[in-house]
């Protein structure tokens, strides 16, 4: 068996795939996923004593709104709320809570190659 609790593959986009088609065994993956991440969020919140804002970034949090939006989801306990029709941008840095979301809730896309790039004339330099 491949693709762990999916069953469906170990790539991130067949298993949204599976869970768009209706595959319950991709749908109890990427909601048993968003669930934990939230459960991870919340759990700084209470150490932080609260939060001002929340970033996703890099490849899923980057790309992928539809696991953006269930973690949001579970997150409303905590004032989340987002536009549903902004967060469907990719590629750049957009703000997708709205004016009435208690938390600030971002998607700040990464320069891998940038931060390879500086590291390396880093560690040439010194």
């Amino acid at each position: 068996m491949h693709g762990g609790v999916s069953g469906v593959s170990s790539d991130y986009r067949d298993i949204e795939d599976g869970y768009n088609m209706g595959d319950q065994r991709s749908i109890l993956t990427l909601e048993s996923q968003a669930y934990k991440i939230a459960q991870y969020i919340g759990q700084y919140v209470i150490t932080l004593g609260g939060v001002d804002l929340i970033t996703f970034t890099g490849g899923v949090g980057e790309n992928g709104y539809e696991t953006r939006e269930r973690i949001c989801d579970y997150l409303k306990p905590i004032g989340v709320e987002i536009d549903k029709s902004i967060n469907k941008q990719k590629g750049k840095e957009i703000k997708i809570s709205t004016e009435n979301s208690k938390v600030g809730v971002y998607v700040v896309p990464t320069n891998e190659e940038l931060m390879i790039a500086r590291d390396t004339k880093q560690l040439i330099i010194d």
